[in-house]
């Protein structure tokens, strides 16, 4: 399990995102992309700075649009690379898999010609010796594995007197969750939306069912009383997801904090990772992005505490 989060960065720190571009070849042997920075005469993995109000999600997505000219989705996080700059400075970058869905190259003013490679030959071009890290983190991870996304609701409001609690609404700072957790599921390539039955969750939920114009399903089994009475019920039907995303569906659910460590420990039921409860709980409006392969089984695990922009 990896925590990616860049909220509390000192003010020295420069931070930067992007990913390991890959494609498959006609063949079918696995590609990976360099490009080529004409400022440096260097061969390097897409990345760049974080713009202001930006997440790290959608500033790695922007990044290796606006220098590849490819559309991405992505995958497993791999690692957060960190050196130093003049100025006592440092630079962190996190980076990505990232799936090409799209696009074309069109050399630009920052990169003038790419480079499609199987990973030994990228690892020879490639000039610095933290990029071939990312490279060999890359080459660890398995593509195939299929991600399933899971939500805890955006930061509620007070119930109005004498309203039930189910009826609870997000507040500004809720709603502005929600909205950047769109912009997160659209990274990811989400295909199927599910909430619980508590207002709260599917407000979360609608800005990414309007963006993606997805239709929200209420599933009954993942409130917290849901749970409390019937835990196997709310497992099945989280195990049921993890299949779905083994068949190529990618569902992003959403349900609250109590429910969260249940859903996540559950998974070890089927032979996947091992989750405990000291490490499950999930902040509000936070992520998880659960990876399983072509059986349903998780094999890996990357948590966003928040949608929210960095800085």
């Amino acid at each position: 399990m990896y925590r990616i989060d860049a909220r509390q960065s000192p003010d020295n720190h420069v931070l930067a995102a992007g990913g390991v571009v890959w494609r498959r070849s006609k063949s079918g042997e696995l590609e990976v992309l360099l490009e080529h920075r004409k400022r440096y005469n260097d061969w390097s993995i897409p990345k760049g700075k974080i713009d202001p109000g930006e997440s790290l999600v959608m500033a790695a997505i922007r990044e290796i649009v606006e220098e590849t000219g490819f559309h991405v989705r992505l995958g497993k996080f791999l690692k957060r690379v960190q050196y130093p700059l003049s100025g006592n400075r440092e630079k962190v970058v996190f980076y990505w898999s990232a799936e090409v869905i799209g696009g074309k190259f069109r050399a630009n003013s920052e990169v003038d010609r790419i480079a499609w490679l199987s990973i030994p030959e990228a690892e020879e071009k490639i000039q610095y010796e933290s990029d071939r890290k990312v490279l060999q983190r890359f080459l660890k991870t398995d593509v195939a594995w299929h991600p399933v996304i899971l939500v805890r609701h955006g930061r509620a409001g007070e119930c109005s007197p004498g309203a039930a609690d189910v009826l609870r609404p997000l507040d500004a700072v809720g709603r502005q969750q929600a909205v950047t957790l769109a912009e997160a599921a659209s990274a990811y390539g989400v295909t199927e939306l599910y909430t619980a039955d508590r207002v709260r969750c599917e407000q979360t939920m609608l800005p990414t069912s309007q963006l993606l114009n997805l239709p929200l399903k209420v599933e009954r089994t993942l409130s917290e009383e849901a749970a409390l009475i019937h835990p196997d019920d709310t497992v099945d039907f989280w195990l049921e997801m993890c299949e779905r995303a083994a068949r190529g569906k990618i569902p992003m659910v959403c349900s609250q904090g109590g429910v969260i460590p249940t859903l996540l420990e559950g998974m070890e039921t089927t032979g996947g990772i091992a989750l405990d409860s000291r490490v499950c709980k999930c902040k509000k409006g936070g992520m998880w992005v659960i990876f399983v392969d072509d059986h349903g089984i998780a094999k890996a695990a990357d948590y966003l505490p928040s949608p929210l922009a960095v800085r």
